[in-house]
């Protein structure tokens, strides 16, 4: 799959091109990947990386490495539809040299020092319309070179810019009952990350 050059279509922030699943803001130049199945993990890392570096195959490989069990392997959805687990995205993200930090939710986001982050990936929980299975939902939250962040959940329609984004996270974190869980995406190690209290 990629973006190709159809018809634009002016939404007041730049042009924007359509291409299957995946729609690129032509004025943001941002890669945004649609929904599929339980593949949020998949989308969530191609936002970050702006392109298409992991497919459902390569996450499923990274699976297999950590448990080779190929039936109800603890990693993914035993029905084989995505549904990836935190193991699976600290792997992918090692395999592009970058460092995921967890980010507590009982302290402050203005302790995070923003000019280190790549990037937020956030876990919430997502409705399942299968008796007895419970269900949580990846997306990124990209830091652009100028040090905007958009949110690039595949579950928009189109990205959004966050205004404000230790605000967008301590939002989050007030919603209790969700058990909302924030990561960090940087090149730099865990302790460059966060500023003394």
């Amino acid at each position: 799959r990629g973006v190709v050059s159809l018809d634009p279509v002016d939404q007041g922030m730049g042009l924007i091109y359509m291409a299957g699943d995946i729609v690129r803001f032509h004025h943001y130049n941002m890669y945004h990947e649609r929904q599929r199945k339980q593949l949020c993990l998949v989308h969530a890392l191609n936002a970050i990386m702006q392109q298409e570096e992991f497919t459902e195959e390569s996450l499923n490989e990274i699976c297999y490495s950590l448990d080779e069990r190929r039936w109800f392997n603890p990693h993914k959805s035993w029905l084989n539809l995505g549904n990836y687990d935190v193991n699976v995205l600290m792997a992918a993200l090692s395999i592009k040299d970058l460092q995921m930090m967890w980010f507590d939710s009982r302290q402050d986001p203005s302790r995070i020092r923003l000019e280190f982050v790549k990037a937020f990936i956030v876990n919430v929980p997502s409705r399942v319309y299968i008796p007895f299975m419970t269900n949580r939902h990846w997306f990124s939250i990209l830091q652009r070179d100028d040090g905007a962040f958009v949110n690039l959940d595949s579950k928009l329609e189109e990205p959004e810019l966050i205004r404000d984004v230790v605000a967008y996270i301590r939002e989050k974190f007030a919603k209790t009952e969700d058990k909302v869980q924030v990561m960090i995406v940087s090149s730099m190690d865990s302790s460059e990350l966060l500023k003394a209290e």
